[in-house]
Formats: C-alpha cells, sequence, structure tokens
C-alpha cells in the first residue's frame, strides 16, 4: 500500500480538492482562525467548500455528531464525489473520518492533524470511530462502533503543532512511546534520550507515524500484527473511560502511558521480560507523566476490559511484550491473576 503521509500537504490539498465535486472541511473550534482560513484558501480555489466545526474532545465522537455532519453534506448538495477535510486532533479524525466513511457509502477523504497524537497515531492507518454511551454499568466505551477507511492523504505540517497546550504534546508523547516499544532498537534509545518537549520530539515524528504506517500496511485490516499497536490500551482505554465517567479529564495518551507502564509490569510476570529493562522503561514513563494517578480498582478496570472491542467469545485479550520490539498480541486474561497484579500495579502508583 502506498504511503498517505505527506509533508507537501498543500500541493497535495489542491490535487484532492480539484478532483472533488464539493468540500466539507471539519475543522476544531479551539484551533487559530488562521489554520482553518490556510486551508480554506486551497480548497476554494478547486471546488464549492463549506466548513463545519465542533470543539474537539471525546464528547464529539458520538453518533450524533456524525449525523449534524451528514446534514450539513446534504444542505451543501455532496454527492459521491465530494471531499471531506479533517483538520484537528484525533477526535476529529475519528468522527470525520466516520462520517465520511458512511456518507454516501464512502466519499474522499483528507486528515489535517494538528496535534502530536494524530500526527504519529490518531489520522495514520484507517481507523475511524466514535463511542457509546452506555446507560447501565459500563458508562463511556471507546471506539465501539468505526470503520476501517484510508484517507487519500495525511498532511503533516509542524507549525500546526505551536498552538499546542503542554498536556497535548505529552499526550502524543505517549502513543509515540508505544511505537518505540513496538519497534525497539536505537528508535526506542533515542526516544528516551528526548523530554517531551515540541522541539525535541518534533524530528521523530515522522518516524513514529512510519513505524505505525508500516504495521498497518501489513496487516491492514487487523487479522494479526496490527493488534500490536493496541499495546498499553486495553488499561489505557480502561482508565480512560472511568474518568470520564467520573467527570474527570484524562488525556488519551497519558492513558496509554500508564497502560504502557502496567504492560510492562505484567509483561515480567507473564512473558519473562527482563525486569532490570522493565523497571528501566517504567521509571522513564513515569518521570515524564503526572506522579500519582487516580485508578479505581480491579472490578471497575475489569469491568471496562470486559467490554473492550478486541475481545473473542467473552476472553479479556491484551497485547505484552516478550522484549523490546516483541510482542504477543493475543494474550488472555484470567480475572483472578489481572486482579492480583492490577492492585499490586496500584498500590505501587496510586
Amino acid at each position: 500500500m502506498e504511503s498517505h503521509l505527506t509533508t507537501s500537504w498543500e500541493n497535495k490539498l489542491s490535487l484532492a480538492s480539484s478532483e472533488a465535486s464539493s468540500i466539507l472541511v471539519i475543522a476544531d473550534s479551539n484551533l487559530p482562525k488562521s489554520y482553518s482560513k490556510e486551508v480554506l484558501d486551497i480548497c476554494n480555489k478547486e471546488s464549492p467548500t463549506h466548513i463545519i466545526s465542533f470543539e474537539g474532545g471525546e464528547g464529539i465522537k458520538t453518533l450524533s455528531h456524525v449525523s449534524e455532519v451528514y446534514v450539513h453534506l446534504e444542505k451543501m448538495g455532496a454527492d459521491r464525489k465530494s471531499l471531506v477535510v479533517c483538520l484537528g486532533g484525533g477526535t476529529i479524525t475519528d468522527m470525520g473520518g466516520f462520517a465520511a466513511s458512511t456518507y454516501k457509502r464512502g466519499v474522499s477523504l483528507v486528515h489535517l492533524p494538528t496535534t502530536v497524537l494524530a500526527m504519529v497515531d490518531a489520522a495514520i492507518g484507517g481507523k475511524t470511530g466514535v463511542n457509546t454511551e452506555m446507560q447501565e454499568n459500563f458508562g463511556l466505551l471507546k471506539n465501539q462502533i468505526g470503520t476501517f477507511y484510508n484517507p487519500k492523504m495525511v498532511g503533516i505540517n509542524h507549525n500546526w503543532l505551536q498552538s499546542l497546550k503542554e498536556e497535548e504534546i505529552l499526550s502524543g508523547w505517549g502513543e509515540m512511546v508505544k511505537h518505540a516499544l513496538l519497534k525497539g532498537g536505537t528508535h526506542l534509545k533515542e526516544l528516551m534520550k528526548l523530554s517531551p518537549k515540541l522541539e525535541d520530539l518534533s524530528p521523530m515524528l515522522i518516524r513514529s507515524a512510519r513505524i505505525k504506517e508500516a504495521i498497518v500496511n501489513r496487516d491492514e485490516k487487523e487479522i494479526g500484527e496490527r493488534a500490536s499497536l493496541n499495546l498499553g490500551h486495553t488499561v489505557g482505554h480502561a482508565i480512560e473511560s472511568l474518568a470520564h465517567d467520573q467527570g474527570r479529564e484524562m488525556k488519551h495518551g497519558v492513558a496509554v502511558a500508564w497502560g504502557l507502564v502496567f504492560a510492562l509490569e505484567a509483561s515480567v510476570m507473564k512473558m519473562g521480560f527482563d525486569p532490570t529493562t522493565a523497571e528501566e522503561l517504567q521509571n522513564w514513563i513515569v518521570s515524564e507523566i503526572l506522579k500519582g494517578i487516580e485508578v479505581d480498582g480491579a472490578d471497575a478496570v475489569w469491568s471496562k476490559m470486559s467490554q473492550d472491542k478486541k475481545n473473542v467469545k467473552g476472553n479479556v485479550i491484551d497485547v505484552l511484550m516478550i522484549a523490546p520490539g516483541e510482542v504477543k498480541w493475543d494474550f488472555v486474561w484470567e480475572r483472578e491473576e489481572f486482579t492480583i497484579l492490577w492492585e499490586k500495579f496500584r498500590g505501587r502508583y496510586t
């Protein structure tokens, strides 16, 4: 599969726009207006262009927001040759990508990520999705509804990262750590030397994104190896969802970083991961994310994990590591052993 990543985003966007009958830009309303103006100026030269704005965040990843996009597309007279351009972070690309993939059975899609997390992870690989909000005991469940749908391009513009808050950069760093653990070797060593500051991470962004892209190209529909990209996410999604249910803010990449810390702990016990290496990696991650975390007990976390979309036949599936660069992506948890390990982990870090 050819690469969708490009730093020549203006030229590629102009080309994609020239092939479209009409264009809808879905933008994060928190972004500086100059970002959307830059995009609109290019699109408008080629095709009739409209814009709809949402405040980015997990709150927009709902079917009702997708419906708003459908209504806007209908009002502008969109057809199957129309183009949807997503300008924003991972929640914009997830929700907007899902809308594009399902409207008239799929219209063209372009991602213009404006966060570190979206550039290295969310906008790469063609996964779209929205959350479900269960009224009973489950609360928020992440990305339960979605499609595999590749954009025509993912445009990388480092200038769009300048408006990011520190916490957003840290969130993207969490996914970069995941990619580094999957890659191992010199890439991991290089990342460990850098602080999660934009000026340090910038040269590593494309390299991190290409790690994910390479895995996706080998296994687009997650039949096997692509599942390794869920490293840190089974527990990470549970932490993130529980925080949401309780009205606490938890950035996705930070929740994933805590998931990675737990995965390392579990990998020592279950996979024979070298304990000295694991401790070095854990200390590195924990030193950069907030010290101390409010985490729920094993029962609450297990309840979330048991609803994870990766599960098969009621089994809670997770990704653990044998060594950096070597993973087992179909590990099955027993509830009792998870509970013991989780409570030990919780006691260590809360």
